[in-house]
């Protein structure tokens, strides 16, 4: 369907041009005669001076009104019978030769079936032959015989050129309209495939040849930690790690000579909490626009190493019921033997050997078995200010010393979604590790707690962060695997099934840097809505 708007935004457009003109030609009716001295070959020299410097004036009026762009109808018709008419009287008081007040007449009656896009136009034309009638009736007080000829011609020709200018317009009209639906038509796609993209679960960027963002949708925007306007800036303010990679490939496949090709990068992560991201880079347009593809590779790794998890726990749990038996009567047996009055101090120790171990052994036995039989979990509506506090309370009034938790004010507004039980049991997990790393370093029992909303993610956040050494590198990468461990008495379960609990509600549960030393482990919630 052809937009009007357009239509009309086009014909204000050649308004605008004709009233210029129109102006011009106005300004020269005037001065011409005067500039040539040719004001004594004028029929009527007041009257051509009167009528030159109204037209003049008319059509300031008529420029100006054509900018205001009001009442387009009105104006389209008016604008050329205003002209017939001036011309008209500057033909009947000007010079004895006519022919060139016609040839003007002729091109308005034009003029105004472009503008007017109607047979109604043709109005004009007819309009313009009775100014002729007339211009020669008062200049001749009277038509005779052997004008009538050239009247004729004069009249035929007028009309001969209307005709054909109105055939012209009405073809004009109609490549317009097919060239309007055809732009439509391809905005519309165009509107289509940017939302289609803006909607795929991968990310896309297009980069020009200086590096400069030129595209970006939705996912990837997320995936760099939603930057601040990235179309129009060079790739490294945006993703530095993703312009070095770039780089490294142009520069790789450019000593190789066999031109730009896909290929595909290393995961990278943009914030300490943001998704691992896998990039490809394709040329496009020989090579002078680059089009990066952004996968969440922490999606992939996350499922392939839940089925390698599957597989091992199902294995360990077997193993786990087969070991509890023997270890029950190796227990019972220590205890037995423990018992007796005339064992040796030196085998007292390697019976407390044996129980301390046994004990350790069962508790790993009994992880390896919650996590194989979890529950799915009960979400429901946690006040988070409410419930730290509580947990707080509760988790100290059960350990054998007091430690020192110092809780940052949280907002009585924010509410996550979680098992309560989870939660608690993820809480407890953390506070363990943290208090126990704190006294290694410090010797005292300390945690600090914050909970807030992320600036940049929008998600709401729980931090548990201890003054112990800290988390190295390397650590970081299998912190949350099942049975690593850096202490000697820990099971390697605790934040794994803590990892575990979380992503079961739906939650994160990451590592991230401090800067002042320390661990911290940051809760990331969805927001209950």
């Amino acid at each position: 369907m052809l937009n009007n708007n357009k239509k009309i935004e086009f014909g204000w457009q050649f308004l605008r041009y004709y009233s210029v003109v129109r102006l011009v030609l106005a300004l020269l009716l005037l001065l011409l005669p005067y500039i040539f001295n040719a004001e004594v070959n004028l029929y009527d020299v007041d009257t051509y001076t009167s009528v030159a410097i109204s037209y003049l004036i008319i059509a300031n009026l008529l420029l100006f009104m054509a900018f205001v762009e009001h009442q387009f109808r009105i104006q389209a018709l008016s604008h050329p019978l205003i002209d017939i008419v001036f011309i008209a009287l500057l033909a009947y008081s000007g010079n004895q030769n006519t022919a060139i007040y016609i040839l003007m007449m002729s091109l308005v009656s034009i003029v105004g079936l472009f503008l007017t896009r109607h047979r109604g136009g043709l109005l004009y034309g007819l309009f313009a032959c009775g100014a002729v009638i007339l211009i020669r009736y008062y200049r001749e007080d009277d038509i005779s015989i052997s004008d009538f000829s050239d009247l004729s011609l004069q009249i035929a020709g007028i009309l001969a050129v209307t005709v054909l200018a109105n055939i012209l317009a009405r073809r004009m009209t109609d490549y317009e309209v097919e060239t309007l639906e055809q732009s439509q038509s391809i905005h519309r796609m165009h509107q289509l495939n940017k939302q289609i993209i803006d909607k795929m679960n991968r990310g896309v960027i297009v980069i020009d040849s200086g590096n400069t963002i030129q595209h970006i949708n939705q996912t990837a925007w997320y995936g760099l930690g939603l930057p601040e306007n990235p179309i129009g800036k060079p790739l490294k303010l945006v993703a530095d790690e993703l312009s070095y990679q770039l780089s490294k490939v142009r520069k790789d496949q450019k000593s190789t000579a066999h031109g730009l090709e896909p290929e595909e990068g290393l995961p990278f992560r943009t914030t300490n909490t943001g998704p691992q991201l896998l990039p490809r880079f394709i040329p496009l347009v020989e090579g002078e626009r680059i089009l990066i593809t952004l996968d969440n590779y922490s999606e992939v790794m996350k499922r392939a190493h839940q089925l390698k998890l599957a597989s091992l726990g199902q294995l360990t749990a077997n193993i786990a019921h087969e070991v509890k038996n023997p270890l029950s009567a190796v227990s019972q047996a220590t205890a037995l033997l423990a018992e007796k009055d005339y064992i040796p101090s030196e085998d007292s120790q390697l019976i407390e050997i044996i129980q301390r171990q046994s004990k350790r052994i069962n508790e790993i036995i009994e992880n390896v078995q919650k996590v194989s039989k979890s529950k799915p979990p009960n979400r429901e509506a946690i006040v988070l200010n409410r419930f730290v506090k509580r947990f707080i309370k509760e988790y100290a009034q059960g350990l054998k010393f007091e430690p020192v938790i110092t809780l940052e004010e949280i907002d009585e507004e924010l509410m996550v979604a979680f098992d309560q039980g989870q939660l608690k049991q993820v809480l407890s997990n953390l506070f363990d590790n943290g208090l126990k790393f704190s006294y290694i370093n410090t010797k005292e029992y300390r945690l600090h707690i914050a909970a807030g909303q992320d600036p940049v993610s929008e998600d709401l956040f729980l931090d548990v962060i201890d003054e112990g050494t800290g988390v190295t590198l390397e650590q970081k990468e299998k912190i949350f695997e099942p049975f690593y461990t850096t202490a000697h008495d820990g099971t390697g379960l605790g934040l794994y099934i803590s990892k575990e609990l979380c992503e079961a509600n739906q939650a994160r549960l990451d590592c991230i840097p401090v800067a002042f030393g320390g661990a911290c482990f940051r809760i990331s919630f969805d927001s209950y809505n």
